[in-house]
């Protein structure tokens, strides 16, 4: 080869170099061990065949995070998966604090972004059991709480400020009507009125070591099962019976419209609970709504199951839907214990929103004597807002059963 040759060879290796570092930096491989492997091969590169084949690798390697990234986007990660990413995100926040013996010059903070979808499936009810800090068994058997079921059965979105606004049409005049040909049309009018509601902030805090800080399983499983259990289900008693006084939501007991039996007043022998359901549905109808929840406590719900026809078969019975659900006139019959017994409330649940200014929010800083105890606070909050118009008030209905029973029963 002559130093002519020797020289464009040389030139050539150089730019496919330069091309194959330049198609790494782009592509933005974080760290790789493969991508690493093939940089370290670079420098004793010398053939332009060798040089094809590393850069091929590189664009293989380049798809397959594209192909990565594409996938993680078309599938939205769980609570349990958002939660562990974020604080995986501050993992060297997390080693940095242990290494300093515990001592933070600011609180560490972690916002769960994914905006997880919260039914029974997903929320934090139907998560695994926490993950035990001995090594014996392996497991701590958690206090038991409820499962959310509030949030599959209303409107759920988000907001950025701190009090949501939104319109009400009141006042309406007029009414349209047919006319004949080159007659003057009738005019209809509205008067629209601004209605706001405040932000709430809900929070719970719990204590844990520096150690158990270092273990993210272990540090998962706590949040998940314990600090974000409780404020879930403190969330869904200010849903439904929050009385809107000082710091608490706006319920929707505090909204909802009072069973009334009108036209159904004394008129049903033997009237029962599936009776009172029904009456709901039609109040709701009537009122213009599309019945499709109610909520009941569990024991009352056991004590409709055991209404029996004039056979002496379970009424209830009649009420199974394909998937196993309680359907009356439309609507879900939801047991929890949120409910007080007896009690019901429900209609058209659609017309209950509640926005979250922030789904959760994660804090581990110190309180108190933590430093000395060595170890960590862990805060957890959430801000969010519930409103119900006014014009969707009536269908929302409130009660108990043996008030509604008595003026449904035929006399």
């Amino acid at each position: 080869m002559t130093e002519q040759e020797k020289a464009a060879n040389d030139a050539l290796i150089a730019k496919l170099k330069s091309e194959v570092e330049q198609l790494i930096n782009e592509k933005g491989f974080a760290k790789n061990n493969e991508i690493e492997s093939l940089k370290g091969q670079l420098n004793g590169v010398s053939k332009k065949e060798d040089l094809e084949a590393i850069k091929s690798e590189v664009i293989r390697l380049a798809a397959e995070l594209t192909e990565s990234k594409e996938s993680r986007k078309s599938n939205p990660v769980n609570f349990e998966g958002a939660l562990k990413a974020a604080i995986e995100e501050k993992a060297e926040e997390i080693k940095s604090i242990i290494a300093n013996g515990g001592k933070q010059n600011a609180p560490l903070v972690f916002e769960v972004k994914s905006a997880v979808d919260m039914s029974t499936v997903n929320t934090i009810g139907a998560g695994t059991t926490q993950v035990s800090l001995t090594e014996d068994t392996g497991i701590i058997s958690a206090i038991r709480k409820r499962a959310e079921k509030y949030f599959a059965n209303v409107s759920v979105g988000s907001i950025s400020g701190n009090r949501a606004m939104w319109i009400e049409e009141t006042d309406e005049q007029g009414a349209p009507v047919f006319i004949a040909e080159g007659s003057g049309k009738t005019k209809l009018s509205v008067l629209y009125v601004e209605k706001t509601a405040n932000v709430r902030k809900i929070a719970v805090y719990g204590k844990v070591t520096t150690e158990m800080l270092a273990d993210l399983p272990q540090l998962i499983s706590y949040i998940q099962n314990n600090l974000v259990k409780r404020l879930g289900v403190k969330i869904e008693d200010q849903l439904l019976t929050g009385d809107n006084i000082g710091d608490n939501l706006n319920g929707l007991k505090t909204v909802a419209t009072a069973f009334d039996a009108a036209e159904a007043e004394n008129t049903i022998a033997y009237a029962n609970e599936w009776d009172v359901l029904d009456a709901i549905a039609t109040q709701v109808e009537i009122a213009n709504g599309i019945p499709n929840v109610v909520f009941v406590h569990p024991r009352t719900l056991q004590a409709m199951k055991a209404v029996k026809d004039q056979d002496g078969s379970p009424l209830w019975k009649k009420y199974v839907d394909g998937n196993g659900e309680l359907i009356v006139s439309g609507m879900k019959v939801v047991s929890t214990t949120a409910v007080t017994a007896g009690e019901f409330i429900g209609g058209d649940g659609s017309v209950a929103n509640v926005l979250f200014r922030e789904e959760l929010n994660v804090q581990v800083g110190l309180d108190g004597n933590d430093f000395i105890n060595n170890t960590k606070t862990i805060l957890v909050e959430s801000r969010l807002v519930q409103f119900v118009s006014a014009n969707d008030a009536p269908v929302i209905v409130k009660g108990d059963f043996a008030t509604a029973k008595a003026a449904l029963l035929q006399v």
